[in-house]
């Protein structure tokens, strides 16, 4: 197996030999790379490869993995430190995002430099699944028909007529059996055998195999099939919730078109935009709520106008809005671009500053901030970037309106905490709890 590895905006060129060091695929890789991609937008209405000069293809802002027969495509978020490094962030960074917990004091354990994303994740499923299956397999009632010799449970009187009207010797039972087939352990089993079409490296493979010799009473289910109501978690099942959360990846990856005929197609990808944004959201909410805040996600939902009849209009629904009660403390909305130090106002798109007035006079808040990836050409990091002041400097309403503009290194995520903390200092926090009289 071989991983080409490369990031966000970077080139992808066709040439004789898969050649990772050079980011070279063969004519048929690229030919399903295009294919790929293709598929994916009109599927996802997203692009994830976009054709370059000189039959190159230049990676967009969707990061993970596209298996290519024995070979695999990463892409990689473009924060800064060394391969090794940003895929160990981003796997801390899905896990986090998702609620996963996945990512605990034993992931060096698991980690190894030359492996892709899909292989890390592959083994952080398979150790915590190993965890959960120790301690005992999920088993739950499930009610069975079958037609049986003797009664068991109760009669179905309909089914009787209809099948054994001429063998009284056979009895059509309705029953409940405490059994492992459920569908939670059936999903398990589904991500299990994707995997063992997928899994490259030997340690890998192994593990996957033994898991899936745990799950030899479990009924298969074909991916397509599966109903995904059907397989929450309860408080007796609780430990297998993130395990389930990545078995969904893994049988959602599951693509044939990615290798036509091949039947491995596997792709595992990540929007960026979506993915900052949950993560910040999550950090924030662990953050903040020693604060007294109540962090919410794309929420809660205002309305810009109203037509003349009252209906409200224009929706508006912030990536990260924190409360305390009835009071809006700050607003964040996330943005995965550069930032451009050269460029005026580094760059900042003059409609994500109307945005942010919008959430500032909709939701009456003190601060509403724009958030942006750190990247060194912008220097040191500081708690703000940028100040603007929106209708004069005392604002509307009686309450003080600004727009910020901010970033967040991701090279040290265990800083995060510390530079969320330094956007909104207990002080200032304290001072906007107070502001504020609109119900969100």
């Amino acid at each position: 197996m071989a991983v080409l590895a490369l990031r966000e905006f970077e080139r992808i060129t066709c040439g004789e030999a898969f050649d990772p060091n050079g980011r070279v695929v063969r004519a048929d890789q690229h030919r399903a790379l295009e294919s790929f991609s293709e598929n994916y937008q009109k599927q996802h209405n997203v692009t994830v490869f976009q054709h370059g000069p000189r039959r190159t293809l230049v990676a967009q802002n969707f990061v993970g993995v596209v298996n290519l027969g024995r070979d695999q495509v990463e892409i990689l978020p473009k924060i800064e430190g060394d391969v090794s490094q940003v895929r160990h962030n981003l796997a801390k960074m899905i896990s986090v995002a998702m609620d996963l917990e996945l990512y605990d004091a034993d992931v060096s354990k698991v980690d190894n430099h030359s492996d892709s994303i899909l292989e890390v994740l592959i083994r952080l499923f398979c150790q915590k699944l190993w965890q959960c299956v120790r301690r005992g397999m999920v088993r739950q009632y499930e009610i069975r028909n079958e037609n049986l010799a003797m009664l068991r449970g109760r009669l179905s009187v309909p089914e009787q007529i209809r099948v054994n009207l001429a063998r009284p010797d056979r009895l059509a039972c309705v029953f409940d059996e405490f059994s492992e087939n459920n569908p939670l352990n059936q999903v398990l089993k589904a991500a299990l055998q994707v995997l063992s079409r997928v899994a490259k490296t030997q340690a890998n493979q192994r593990n996957v195999a033994e898991l899936l010799f745990c799950f030899q009473e479990v009924d298969d289910v074909v991916p397509r099939a599966i109903n995904w109501s059907r397989t929450g978690t309860n408080r007796l099942s609780a430990r297998f919730k993130p395990v389930l959360a990545l078995a969904r990846l893994f049988i959602e990856g599951k693509s044939p078109d990615v290798v036509s005929g091949a039947g491995d197609g596997f792709a595992l990808l990540f929007d960026m935009n979506k993915l900052f944004e949950s993560y910040v959201g999550a950090v924030a909410k662990r953050v903040f709520f020693k604060d007294g805040l109540t962090v919410s996600l794309q929420g809660p939902k205002r309305h810009l106008a109203r037509v003349e009849c009252g209906r409200p209009v224009f929706e508006l629904r912030p990536d990260i809005v924190a409360t305390n009660g009835e009071t809006v403390a700050f607003v964040i909305d996330t943005k995965w671009k550069r930032l451009n130090e050269h460029a005026n106002r580094d760059g900042i798109s003059t409609s994500d500053v109307y945005q942010m007035y919008a959430y500032s006079t909709q939701y009456r808040s003190p601060e509403v901030l724009l958030l942006y990836p750190h990247h060194s050409e912008l220097g040191g990091w500081t708690p703000r970037r940028a100040e603007y002041w929106v209708n004069g400097s005392h604002g509307m309403n009686s309450v003080a309106q600004k727009v910020s503009v901010a970033t967040v290194s991701l090279q040290n995520l265990s800083d995060v905490p510390n530079q969320l903390r330094k956007l909104f200092p207990i002080s200032a926090v304290e001072q906007m709890k107070s502001l504020g009289t609109q119900t969100p």
